[in-house]
């Protein structure tokens, strides 16, 4: 009888001994790494701007080759942008962004893997008008690189002298000789090195 009894509770401790282990199993088997996922761009763009995101584990340690979800709402709660990424080998992905003025809700979504856990970061994101350049921005000539003017060619700079002549640029691109009688064609430089002109202007 007490032979009985010991065998008992040896069968019972051995059973105790097998779900400990294996729970232990279990649990060092399902152990994953956490992750963090980080919305790197700024939360004002201009239209055409881009979305750029970066996914690490919490040592910073890049993770690469993974795929994460940005869905991107305006205002009313409309899905406007539905994609995914894959990270780069620093942990990086970006998305180009066509949206239009307005305010929008960013969310990205990692899901994880056999070796990570999942997580998601969210931003409000404005999108701002593009300024386009004017046409008097356009055709602004900066003084301090065309500081010189001369009526018959506008704003220009000297780029070589030789003795008495100089090569000089406009502010819009063309090229002229300064003699000392006048403006002149540049025709370009001989064999030499020396500046060739031709007729006068203006």
């Amino acid at each position: 009888m007490e032979n009985k009894n010991i065998i008992i509770i040896l069968v019972a401790i051995v059973i105790v001994l097998a779900v400990v282990a294996g729970a232990m199993f279990l649990q060092s088997g399902n152990s994953k790494e956490p992750t963090k996922v980080k919305i790197t761009s700024d939360k004002e763009q201009n239209e055409g701007g881009m979305l750029k995101i970066k996914l690490t584990d919490l040592n910073k340690t890049a993770l690469s080759k993974q795929k994460v979800k940005i869905i991107i709402k305006n205002k009313k709660g409309k899905v406007v942008v539905n994609e995914t990424v894959k990270t780069n080998s620093k942990g990086k992905a970006k998305l180009d962004l066509d949206l239009k003025k307005g305010k929008y809700k960013v969310n990205v979504t990692y899901k994880g893997n056999e070796n990570y856990t999942g997580c998601n970061a969210t931003q409000k994101l404005k999108i701002k008008e593009e300024v386009k350049e004017t046409t008097s921005e356009k055709n602004s000539v900066d003084t301090s690189v065309y500081s010189c003017y001369s009526p018959k060619v506008g704003n220009y700079r000297i780029i070589e002298t030789q003795q008495e002549i100089g090569l000089i640029e406009t502010s819009d691109g063309n090229y002229y000789v300064i003699t000392g009688d006048g403006i002149r064609t540049y025709d370009g430089h001989d064999s030499q090195g020396h500046i060739q002109f031709g007729a006068e202007i203006g």
